[in-house]
């Protein structure tokens, strides 16, 4: 016997795939309760709610509240950021020293992983750095899990950069950190110093010439504030297998 929410999800799936490039949910809300008129209206809208958290494979959720064709595969990649060294290192080289400070001397993150350029969302979502932090077992308090995130610039060209992709991980991050090399012109860093304070992110200077003692060192601690969850699980879908979710 073919349940309601198999009916609902049946028509749902054909009128995305009669709408490849993207259908709206009031829209495609419409659409099912106009092809199934005997069907209970709250049935319908239960079983579109769990259409949305079980997509069939080919159809996707692209943005909130669209619905279309395609794969996860088949979504835009970022480009690998390769960025040319101004001197002996690479960003690379300090992604698993920043993870490793933030756990053991920031102590925001209780896990944290270098990610840098690996393309799973854009410079929009590709931070050099993702951590999170969970309440231990024995915490009397459990609160909610807080994603941190972080930008690391070894040219000292590129700091507005840094800072305009920190604020972009704002959309899905609890806490964002820029990390800048101590060797940056002082007014620049007296600048960014002052923007990070009033947008409520992170300023950490270090020393490029040592990754093994990059001397990391808080300028500005980032401040905490709620992101948008539809991207914040947007984002962590893509890193379940980093981050051991």
């Amino acid at each position: 016997m073919v349940t309601s929410r198999k009916r609902v999800a049946d028509v749902a799936t054909q009128i995305i795939t009669d709408h490849p490039s993207g259908i709206r949910w009031a829209e495609l809300h419409r659409g099912v309760r106009k092809a199934l008129p005997d069907e209970n209206p709250n049935t319908i809208v239960g079983a579109l709610h769990h259409y949305r958290n079980n997509l069939p494979d080919g159809i996707i959720r692209p943005d909130r509240g669209l619905y279309a064709v395609g794969n996860e595969s088949e979504r835009p990649s970022s480009e690998v950021r390769e960025v040319a060294p101004t001197g002996r290192y690479r960003e690379a080289d300090f992604y698993q020293p920043f993870a490793d400070w933030l756990v053991g001397d920031l102590e925001e993150a209780t896990l944290a992983v270098a990610i840098g350029g690996s393309g799973m969302g854009g410079k929009w979502a590709t931070p050099d750095v993702v951590g999170l932090f969970q309440p231990r077992k024995t915490d009397p308090i459990q609160f909610t899990e807080e994603v941190v995130a972080a930008e690391i610039k070894v040219d000292t060209n590129s700091l507005i950069v840094a800072f305009g992709q920190a604020c972009a991980y704002k959309l899905f991050a609890h806490r964002v950190y820029i990390v800048v090399p101590r060797t940056a012109n002082a007014q620049d860093l007296k600048r960014l110093d002052a923007l990070a304070g009033v947008v409520g992110i992170g300023l950490v200077k270090f020393n490029p010439d040592d990754p093994h003692n990059p001397e990391f060192a808080v300028m500005v601690r980032a401040a905490k504030h709620e992101p948008d969850y539809f991207y914040t699980n947007d984002v962590l879908s893509k890193l379940k297998k980093e981050l051991g979710l």
